[in-house]
């Protein structure tokens, strides 16, 4: 009996391993979710539901492989070979450093530099750093409403019409520019005053004064020598600085012009209109 016992265990384990695991080529493969919707299907979270596919949330604590081969991370049908763009916030990819060489780890290959702490790719020959350039800091700028300088003061030059701002860094509110990133700025301001009588020996400052800094980072002057006569000042200033990220600057005009009082910026809403477009501000990021 014992020997029909072992013989009847045999065969039957026999028959169990010439059946195949798996026997339709559509089969698919599930893990924590009785519904699977990829070839091989893990429900990280077990929160799908028993029919249809899972939401969002759901969906982004899943991982599946797809038919071609695909690996879709939180992604239910992945369209790259591999795909972590999910509905959740944890999509970052964490990538380690290698002693392998460029050559042996192959172009295309991707690794993390610790020393410089820098994605680096390999071309084939050497690892070279992956550089992302930002958007530069372009600012344009107009005077369109009515604004007035006064007598012998520090004027911040505020209210001003933005045409462009390329890294949402100028508040034309309060005319604050904001340095994005350490660099090299480049500032333009030209004025215009309405026609009046022009002190002598008086004269016109442009300047940029920084806030953060509590300091004038530059200044030009514009002097008259004739007295009382009638004149529309203008002019502009240019200049170009280093500033340190988040570092705040700000144009203003100081005049002496009038003797005494404010004197108005010449400016018109209306660009057909010949006293439009002389008051700008340009800000340009090398």
């Amino acid at each position: 009996m014992k020997n029909f016992n072992a013989f009847i265990r045999k065969s039957v384990f026999a028959i169990l391993l010439s059946v195949p695991l798996f026997n339709h080529v559509a089969a698919q493969i599930g893990i924590n979710t009785s519904n699977p919707l990829a070839k091989f299907h893990v429900d990280g979270g077990k929160d799908n539901p028993n029919t249809g596919n899972p939401n969002s949330i759901q969906a982004s604590n899943d991982v599946v492989v797809t038919n071609d081969g695909f690996v879709g991370v939180g992604v239910l049908n992945p369209v790259v070979k591999l795909d972590l763009r999910s509905g959740g916030l944890q999509n970052a990819i964490g990538l380690g450093t290698t002693t392998m060489s460029a050559n042996a780890a192959g172009a295309g290959a991707v690794r993390y530099e610790s020393g410089s702490a820098k994605i680096q790719v390999s071309d084939g020959n050497v690892w070279e750093a992956a550089i992302v350039l930002p958007t530069k800091a372009v600012v344009v700028a107009r005077m369109t409403t009515a604004f007035s300088v006064a007598y012998n003061a520090d004027v911040n030059i505020t209210g001003w019409n933005e045409v462009r701002d390329a890294s949402n860094s100028f508040d034309a509110a309060t005319g604050i520019f904001t340095a994005p990133r350490d660099g090299v700025y480049t500032f333009l301001m030209t004025y215009n005053f309405v026609s009046g009588a022009v002190a002598n020996s008086s004269e016109v400052t442009s300047q940029f004064y920084s806030p953060s800094a509590g300091s004038i980072l530059a200044r030009s002057f514009k002097t008259f020598a004739r007295a009382n006569e009638d004149a529309q000042v203008g002019g502009s200033a240019t200049i170009t600085l280093r500033l340190t990220a988040n570092q705040t600057v700000r144009p203003q005009l100081r005049q002496n012009i009038t003797g005494s009082g404010s004197r108005a910026l010449r400016m018109n809403s209306d660009w057909t209109n010949p006293d439009a477009g002389f008051n700008n501000l340009t800000i340009i990021e090398h």
